[in-house]
């Protein structure tokens, strides 16, 4: 008898036959629903930022009394900063910065001479007597002529006075005085030329003529500044609360009333008449 051949087959559950068509209609459904999410427009969620935090019970006290005061707190340093300043200005700076004797060397030395000058040319024109009798004037004068004029005027005071001196002998009153003066402003010109001054001349101040022109030169000026500077208003209030008296420091005004937290803390003007 042939042998004959069999083959096994398993039977699927129903449920099996059926899952494909299943997962597609669940897929589909999917895709609808995200169709209609999408023309509805973006889900909105809601805004943690705009939810406000329930308000905190506060009591309006009238104000007993306020004292205002202000603190000021103020650093002041020393700074150095560039300016323009003309070269006179500038000579006077330095001119004043020096000693006394070393600034005034010529004037003195000119004051010294010129009481010298002064007491032989009182010899030279009057008697004895009335040289003795006006020699501490006449000396004093010319020390203070010579202070002015300096040594060069000083020296030219005498050497035209003694010119005019020579000159005049029968009338010595009507020449050696006017020589002594002329002799002193041509001095004082020449020794100026030869020696100016630390300090040049100003320039000449007319409304109605040009305006003399200036050197400026860059100088460091150095001197106290303010730093910084802080202010800030304290406020002393006394206020009622539970049958007890308070006394604080705010920094608000609080006006008529001020308000309250719950342990009776001060937390700000009410802003409202207490009648």
């Amino acid at each position: 008898m042939p042998a004959s051949t069999m083959t096994a087959c398993r039977r699927q559950p129903a449920a099996d036959l059926r899952r494909p068509g299943q997962t597609r209609a669940a897929l589909g459904a999917v895709l609808l629903w995200a169709a209609a999410l999408a023309q509805a427009g973006p889900l909105k969620l809601p805004d943690f930022d705009q939810i406000q935090p329930p308000a905190e019970k506060t009591t309006v006290a009238p104000v007993l009394y306020v004292y205002a005061s202000q603190n000021r707190d103020r650093s002041v340093g020393e700074q150095c900063w560039d300016t323009l300043i003309s070269q006179r200005d500038l000579a006077i700076r330095e001119d004043s910065a020096k000693p006394f004797f070393t600034r005034n060397l010529m004037p003195l030395v000119g004051a010294a001479m010129g009481g010298v000058a002064g007491g032989w040319l009182l010899k030279r024109l009057a008697s004895d007597a009335v040289a003795r009798k006006w020699m501490l004037p006449v000396v004093a004068g010319s020390g203070l002529g010579g202070y002015f004029v300096g040594p060069g005027g000083v020296a030219g005071a005498m050497i035209g006075g003694g010119i005019a001196d020579k000159l005049g002998k029968h009338d010595r009153y009507k020449k050696t005085l006017p020589g002594a003066m002329a002799g002193a402003l041509v001095g004082k010109a020449l020794w100026d030329a030869v020696f100016p001054p630390a300090v040049p001349p100003a320039p000449p101040s007319d409304p109605d003529g040009d305006i003399a022109a200036e050197v400026f030169v860059r100088d460091n000026t150095c001197g106290p500044q303010l730093l910084t500077s802080h202010e800030d208003s304290l406020y002393r209030i006394g206020y009622r609360f539970n049958g007890e008296d308070y006394s604080v420091d705010v920094p608000f005004d609080p006006g008529e009333a001020v308000l309250l937290d719950a342990t009776g803390k001060a937390v700000g003007p009410a802003r409202v008449r207490v009648e």
